[in-house]
């Protein structure tokens, strides 16, 4: 059987077609996988889910799911270096979606903390918006910072994220300045199964 990052090779691959080969993995092996793609295969990924389903905020958290519980996801972004981390997503208690950043440089970049959206632009894209923060974290989380002082301004400052649906635990994304000029950033995403 092909990998994902095989397929992504592939000039005639379709959506549906990496849809069903990522469902059909354990879960594991779909983390595995999804984190091993490479940039080129992002930008591929980013291209064909141009016209998926539809994503929203059930997809990212159960929409009964207790105030402050996270929801990882694991992530691998195209940038040369430091290229793995978790987005992570909860629900407030005012059921506002907010979630951070975890990684391993958290300690220069900041928590990079967000709001979750839709996309104004795209009503089958959410948008994690680093724009906006939280009032509330998890217990035992960073503090809630903005994002716009130094360093983490250089990393999350004035970025929107926009996301599209792949599989039924995967997402790709893209960086956005303000939500409006593309970055030449991209990241994937496998959800983490949790209790």
């Amino acid at each position: 059987m092909a990998t994902l990052a095989e397929l992504l090779n592939r000039t005639d691959i379709k959506l549906a077609e990496v849809t069903q080969h990522l469902d059909q993995l354990s879960h594991d092996e779909r983390i595995a996988q999804t984190v091993a793609i490479n940039k080129a295969q992002q930008i591929k990924l980013w291209e064909i889910a141009e016209n998926s389903k539809p994503l929203t905020f059930d997809y990212l958290a159960p929409p009964n799911a207790p105030a402050l519980k996270p929801f990882p996801f694991e992530g691998k972004n195209s940038l040369p270096l430091f290229t793995r981390f978790q987005k992570v997503f909860y629900y407030d208690s005012k059921r506002q979606m907010g979630g951070y950043n975890n990684q391993a440089m958290m300690w220069f970049t900041g928590p990079g903390y967000y709001v979750v959206g839709m996309n104004p632009k795209n009503k089958n894209e959410v948008q994690v918006d680093y724009t906006r923060i939280p009032t509330e974290h998890p217990p035992g989380w960073p503090e809630i910072k903005s994002n716009d002082v130094f360093p983490t301004r250089f990393i999350y400052g004035g970025t929107k994220d926009n996301l599209r649906w792949v599989s039924k635990d995967v997402m790709i994304g893209r960086a956005f300045k303000q939500g409006e000029s593309p970055m030449p950033n991209w990241f994937v995403l496998c959800r983490r199964k949790v209790d």
